[in-house]
């Protein structure tokens, strides 16, 4: 799957603010649960999910890009929400530098093949220098989504 195919221009926002990993894990999850039309509920369980993940391993990749991502039932699409916080956060990533660029991803539970293909192509993108500056430059919503869209285009 393609980063088209997952994000919407309402699942890009810039200059968040989140005071730790655990702060913006809760955010994403709430923004997640609102565009899939889920409650409270839905938010809570989202991001005890991406917990459950983040024990496992640190989605941090490094040179200050997290991906993190769950598996969840009763969803029917996958799910993506890139965010550039407003200020860098330790993320346990692999290389030990915070992070500022973050695009979450909320999957089905029976997709595993379209999970493993889409979290690929997340980081693929992501890996590149060029990506990422061209992603920090990005001053809100639309611009974040339409630069991640072109940047997927050219790669």
């Amino acid at each position: 799957m393609k980063i088209s195919d997952v994000l919407t221009p309402e699942m890009a926002r810039c200059d968040v603010s989140g005071s730790s990993k655990k702060k913006v894990l809760e955010n994403l999850a709430e923004l997640i649960a609102q565009q899939l039309g889920g409650d409270g509920d839905q938010a809570d369980a989202l991001f005890q999910r991406m917990v459950a993940r983040e024990r496992l391993g640190s989605t941090g990749i490094g040179e200050g890009v997290a991906i993190p991502h769950c598996r969840v039932n009763g969803i029917k699409r996958i799910c993506g929400c890139l965010i550039k916080l407003d200020l860098s956060i330790d993320f346990d990533a692999l290389d030990d530098q915070p992070v500022d660029l973050i695009f979450a991803l909320v999957v089905p539970e029976e997709q595993n093949d379209e999970h493993l293909a889409t979290l690929a192509r997340v980081a693929a993108v992501l890996q590149q220098d060029s990506a990422r500056e061209r992603l920090r430059a990005c001053s809100n919503g639309q611009q974040l989504f339409d630069t991640a869209i072109q940047i997927e285009r050219n790669s």
